[in-house]
């Protein structure tokens, strides 16, 4: 902060405060001449803080890079930013900033995902905070630690059915049929169905292998369809580097939503529901959580508990 005052010899004194304390100071002829000087000072002495948006651009491509979830991170700090309590310097955003944009966003949107985007704000600020403070030593408030995040929706728990598959399936081209029926196959997530190349496949020994997926890289087992699904589309494929499917992830989520639209199915008939159908049907057939988490992909037990509820009446007759 720059005060000026004339003194008595009839000069401008100009005084550069930070924390309290003097960092700089200069006498100049005229009271011009100090504002000038004082607006230079502050930009080089006391530089202003980066805009949100910026900061959360070099989060996702510092901390994100390469990562599944750098794209979605990235459409989703364009979308907070795209809110007029945000579109401030960092140091600007105060606790009511944040808590406007909440009460705002419950407003157009679903829980989960104003959820999602709070936590996200947190996590930008978390980081920037710690790296101002290693560079500069200088600490800035995190305006969303004590801010109420609100609850995410109840997960999803449709099972797609054989019959609603192939009704869905009718009603997309063959090549989105595919990585449908992949995806009901195998309980893969769509990005690591669309990383697919043919060096990642061993289908003579049944199994394909997933390489920095949301978790990690995994073996992922297949069923006998799956392999004959993934030997017709190596067959097209242009060689051992290219892509199983070459399209992009929101063109998969449009196609599925166009189909179900066409066919009548109800709005929970989602991609993801695809896997959570393989992964209640393996559920289902009597295996253990070490087992689900082999299918699925998980690496947190506590992610595969949701699914052990559905065999409970395979084993009542056990117990008798």
């Amino acid at each position: 902060m720059a005060t000026i005052r004339k003194t008595k010899s009839g000069k401008w004194n100009v005084q550069i405060r930070s924390k309290g304390r003097v960092i700089a100071s200069k006498t100049l002829a005229s009271y011009e001449a100090a504002q000038q000087w004082s607006e230079k000072a502050q930009a080089r002495l006391c530089p202003q803080h980066p805009l949100f948006i910026d900061v959360g651009h070099q989060y996702c491509q510092t901390v994100l890079n390469e990562k599944p979830s750098q794209r979605i991170a990235y459409n989703r700090i364009d979308r907070i930013s795209r809110s007029e309590f945000l579109l401030k310097p960092m140091n600007k955003i105060t606790l009511q900033d944040v808590n406007a944009f909440k009460q705002g966003r419950l407003l157009e949107a679903s829980s989960t995902t104003c959820r999602d985007e709070l936590l996200m704000i947190r996590r930008v600020f978390r980081w920037y905070i710690l790296e101002l403070q290693a560079r500069s030593g200088e600490i800035i408030f995190n305006p969303c630690e004590l801010l109420i995040v609100p609850k995410a929706n109840k997960t999803r728990d449709r099972v797609i059915s054989a019959e609603e598959l192939q009704l869905l399936m009718s009603a997309m081209t063959p090549q989105m049929a595919v990585i449908v029926e992949i995806a009901f196959e195998t309980a893969m997530r769509r990005s690591e169905i669309l990383k697919l190349t043919p060096k990642d496949l061993r289908l003579e020994d049944r199994y394909l292998c997933v390489v920095d997926g949301k978790e990690g890289s995994r073996d992922v087992p297949l069923t006998r369809r799956a392999v004959g699904l993934l030997q017709a589309a190596l067959e097209g494929c242009e060689g051992r580097d290219a892509k199983l499917f070459p399209v992009a992830a929101y063109s998969v989520t449009q196609s599925v939503r166009r189909a179900r639209e066409a066919v009548g199915l109800d709005s929970d008939v989602r991609f993801h529901q695809l896997r959570h159908s393989r992964i209640s049907a393996v559920a289902r057939k009597g295996f253990n959580q070490a087992q689900i988490m082999m299918v699925s992909g998980h690496r947190d037990i506590r992610s595969v508990q949701r699914y052990t509820h559905l065999n409970v009446r395979d084993v009542i007759d056990l117990l008798e």
